[in-house]
Parts: structure tokens; C-alpha cells; sequence
């Protein structure tokens, strides 16, 4: 008898980073057999094998089973007569996630699809400016449940329809312990992360020269001897993509997000993104980028130290090494007013609840196997049974007079057969 499944798909190369503290939790927690559901597209995606190498130890820790998806047919071939619960980290109606939507319109009813908010500005949860001028605000889920970080309230860019579906569970990436990686590099003091691919920094102006500049003029301006980490996103690896020339001080730290020090650096810059959050979340000093002509939106960044100018870096720079501890005094202001249910014990208790309530649900199917058996004949009333040669048929029943009254001119041959028939044991017959 087949088990509940916990189900996790793998669509964009930074879901990875979404999904895996639910991984161990599921195997921790729940009896499910684990099955992960990587698309064509993350393959294509991850040509530096970063992420498949990260898949590879998940099921390698967890049993999980694993599915290259092509096609819709290749989801029910992987779950057809199973259930349980099906978690994306990156599901909308929108064309990014046609993927993983085709996913789950193809996932049978026995399973309970969930999708996640993988960011502090996510579409259709909480959107910029720029968000909705590239998307539009009407942006919904094909997933059963939705789970956010927040209160609906508090979701500006969540329509009505979708409302109902919404729980708050908290970032699933609070479920993990930093690790110590053997390839980590050199701390320096200044971490620069890079998202040229955000639609932040596209939909509103070519906002990637800005800050590539900006950048150049930061490196060249360190002192002798001080070197600056630059992290490109996941997803984008915009620098690497495009070859980028970077100049001599400056280390690449490509390791996922979770393997990465954030503490160990000095401070942090960044255009608007949600690694923004997470170095706010280990108390680290941050500096949220915008264009120097004020256009981009950051409203949800509020509270935060902004910086445009290549002296705007340089200068927050000093600050943090000076007033460091009012800088993160201030960052946890922000965070309170952020709302965001950020507790990892209440967090892993609310994901074990929906895992756990999901996964008992499903039953599996009973095999049917039909058992031979006689069913008695019952001869309709109303009607005789005629045998002619090796043919039966159902007449009316007519009135006959007695055997023994019939004469040879009141009966034709083909009623006194029938007579005959009714009459004789079917040994006779």
C-alpha cells in the first residue's frame, strides 16, 4: 500500500534555497515518502551545477525520490495513485511560473498544492511600484493553500479571490542553521549583493548601469589592502552571465545564501531585494541602494539607511564602523514594523501542523478485485421462456387452455412447442 508523499517542486534555481529547511523538516517530522519534482528549466538554469549538487545531498540525507519534469504527462506519471501534499516556493499564473503552474494543474486532487512567499517583496503578496508596472496587480495562485509571512492585512498586492486561501507560517528559510562551507572566501568588510535581473531595477529605467558604476567607483576608492565581496543573486548571476571584467579586490562569493557568513562581513549593500532582509535578520549593518535620480521604488525598505552616490557608500561605510550598534538598533526597529511572524519555533511548529493535517488526509486506494459468484435467475413475471434450437426469448404470457382441451384445429405447431417447453424438465429439453 503506497504511503502519503510530501511533494517539492524545483522550478527556480533560488527555490532551493526556499525548500530546504521544509525538506528535513518533512523527513524529520512525518512518515511521507519524500519526492522531488526538478523541471527542465532549473537544469538549463543551473549550468555552474551549483543547485543540482545541493539536490543531490538533500536526497542523498533525506531518500527523497527524484523526477525531471519535461512535460505535464511526466507529474501524473511521477504521482498518479499516491497523495499527500504537493509545496512550491515560486507558483502565480503569471508566464515566469508557467512551469510550475503546468505543474500543478496537472497534480491529481489527492494532493493538497501549496505555494510560498519566497521573498519580502513578492508578487502577489507584496509588490513595488516596478513589480506592477512589469506584472500588473491581478496576479493569483493555483495552489489550494498560500503561505505567507505576514497578516492578509499587511499583503497590498494580494487579490480578494485569493484571500481565503492565504495562512500565515512565516519564512521557511528560518528553519535553517547556517553552515561553515570549506570553500567559503575571505572576509572582507564591505558585502555588495547584486539582482540585475529584477524587474526593480528594469521596469521604471536601465537602472543596472547606475549601479555597475557606482560599484566600479566604490572598488577603486578602498583603501590599500581592502577588498570587497561581491554576492551575484541566484537566479540573475548577472556579472557571471555577461562576463563582466571585475576589478582586482574584488572576491565572488557564489555559495547559497545559507552557507554564506553574513555575520563574519562588516557591512552590506544591496538595491532592493530579499537579501536585504536576510542580512538585516543576522545584524548586519545594511545599506539599501536606489538610483541616484530617485525613481526606483523602495517604500518597503522604509526605516533603512538609503544610499545612491558612490559617496553615499563610502560614507555609510564609515558610519557602520562607527556607530555600528545604532545601525542594527535601527534595522530591528524596522523589522518590528514589518510584521512578519519571525519566531523559527513557531515557524517549524506551523509548517509541522500543515504537513502533518495534509499528509492524514490521503487514502490510499483499495485494489478491487471482483470475487466470482452465482446470481440466482428470477424469471420476470408476465413472461415464458421459449427454446428454439439454441435462441431464448421472452413473450407475454397468453392465457392456454387446458393440455388435455387442445385440439389439432385449434393450435398451431409452434404453440404446442411452446406448451411442450413449459411443461418439460430441462433434461427433456
Amino acid at each position: 500500500m503506497r504511503s502519503a508523499q510530501a511533494v517539492f517542486v524545483f522550478n527556480l534555481l533560488q527555490d532551493v534555497n526556499i525548500l530546504r529547511g521544509l525538506v528535513y523538516l518533512a523527513r524529520q517530522e512525518t512518515e511521507a515518502s519524500l519526492c522531488f519534482l526538478v523541471t527542465k528549466g532549473f537544469v538549463k538554469r543551473d549550468s555552474r551545477v551549483i543547485w543540482q549538487k545541493e539536490l543531490a545531498a538533500m536526497v542523498r540525507d533525506t531518500g527523497a525520490e527524484i523526477h525531471l519534469i519535461s512535460e505535464s504527462a511526466d507529474v501524473w506519471t511521477a504521482l498518479q495513485g499516491g497523495g499527500g501534499i504537493l509545496i512550491s516556493a515560486s507558483e502565480s499564473d503569471l508566464p515566469e511560473h508557467r512551469e510550475t503552474s503546468a505543474i500543478m494543474r496537472a497534480t491529481p486532487s489527492s494532493f493538497l498544492k501549496v505555494t510560498l512567499q519566497h521573498g519580502l517583496e513578492c508578487v502577489g503578496f507584496r509588490q513595488s511600484r516596478e513589480h506592477n508596472i512589469r506584472h500588473g496587480r491581478d496576479v493569483g495562485f493555483n495552489a489550494d493553500v498560500v503561505c505567507s509571512w505576514l497578516a492578509p492585512h499587511r499583503l497590498s498586492a494580494t487579490r480578494a479571490s485569493e484571500r481565503a486561501k492565504i495562512i500565515v507560517t512565516g519564512p521557511p528559510t528560518l528553519l535553517q542553521r547556517r553552515r561553515t562551507h570549506p570553500d567559503h572566501p575571505p572576509l572582507t568588510q564591505a558585502l555588495v549583493c547584486e539582482n540585475m535581473h529584477s524587474a526593480r531595477l528594469q521596469a521604471t529605467g536601465d537602472h543596472k548601469a547606475s549601479f555597475m558604476e557606482t560599484f566600479f567607483d566604490f572598488c577603486r576608492r578602498q583603501p590599500t589592502g581592502e577588498g570587497v565581496t561581491l554576492r551575484p543573486h541566484p537566479g540573475g548571476q548577472y556579472v557571471l552571465k555577461n562576463n563582466i571584467a571585475l576589478p582586482e579586490n574584488v572576491a565572488l562569493n557564489n555559495l547559497p545564501i545559507y552557507d554564506v557568513n553574513l555575520p563574519g562581513y562588516g557591512y552590506g549593500i544591496s538595491a532592493p531585494s530579499t537579501v536585504v532582509f536576510d542580512m538585516v535578520l543576522a545584524g548586519l549593518p545594511v545599506g539599501v541602494w536606489r538610483d541616484p535620480d530617485g525613481i526606483m521604488d523602495i517604500g518597503n525598505y522604509a526605516g533603512l539607511a538609503q544610499i545612491s552616490a558612490v559617496d553615499d557608500w563610502l560614507n555609510f561605510a564609515q558610519e557602520c564602523r562607527h556607530n555600528h550598534a545604532a545601525l542594527v538598533a535601527r534595522q530591528n526597529a524596522f523589522l518590528e514594523r514589518q510584521g512578519v511572524l519571525m519566531d523559527p519555533n513557531e515557524i517549524y511548529r506551523r509548517f509541522t501542523a500543515l504537513l502533518r493535517n495534509a499528509l492524514a488526509q490521503f487514502r490510499p486506494p483499495h485494489r478491487f478485485r471482483p470475487q466470482p459468484r452465482l446470481l440466482p435467475f428470477r424469471r420476470r413475471p408476465g413472461a415464458y421462456r421459449l427454446q428454439r434450437h439454441s435462441a431464448s426469448c421472452s413473450l407475454p404470457m397468453t392465457r392456454l387452455p387446458p393440455f388435455n382441451s387442445l385440439s389439432s384445429n385449434r393450435c398451431s405447431p409452434g404453440l404446442i412447442r411452446a406448451r411442450c417447453s413449459m411443461t418439460s424438465s430441462p433434461k427433456q429439453r
